[in-house]
């Protein structure tokens, strides 16, 4: 696996990308989060300053999706019964994805406000 091509490293990447669009619902529900907020900002006619900031927040987002869904898999898999810190774990992974959401929330509504308030 070490010595592969970019090109198949991508495929790899967008495979994950694609499996967890398919299979996990809170990733469907970022993604349909920010297609909304994409089709605000275009509404609005933000500045690229905002849109620069909203972009990585979503980045961060799917990305922290990823991990948390990824990370939650490799648990169920080597520990499929209930486990009390097991289940702080995943509280705090889940912690991970909602501070960035709510971080995110924050920012579209300042960006929108400074439209607004102009």
């Amino acid at each position: 696996m070490k010595n592969q091509s970019i090109w198949k490293k991508l495929k790899f990447a967008f495979n994950g990308i694609v499996y967890a669009t398919k299979n996990e619902h809170n990733m469907q529900r970022h993604l349909i989060s920010a297609l909304i907020v994409i089709c605000l900002f275009s509404y609005f006619k933000i500045s690229i300053f905002w849109w620069a900031l909203i972009i990585l927040c979503i980045g961060l987002i799917i990305a922290s999706e990823l991990l948390n869904s990824a990370i939650e898999a490799l648990i169920d898999y080597l520990h499929p019964e209930l486990h009390e810190k097991i289940g702080k774990i995943k509280d705090m992974l889940a912690g991970m994805v909602l501070i960035l959401s709510i971080t995110a929330a924050i920012i579209g509504f300042l960006a929108i406000l400074s439209v607004l308030s102009a």
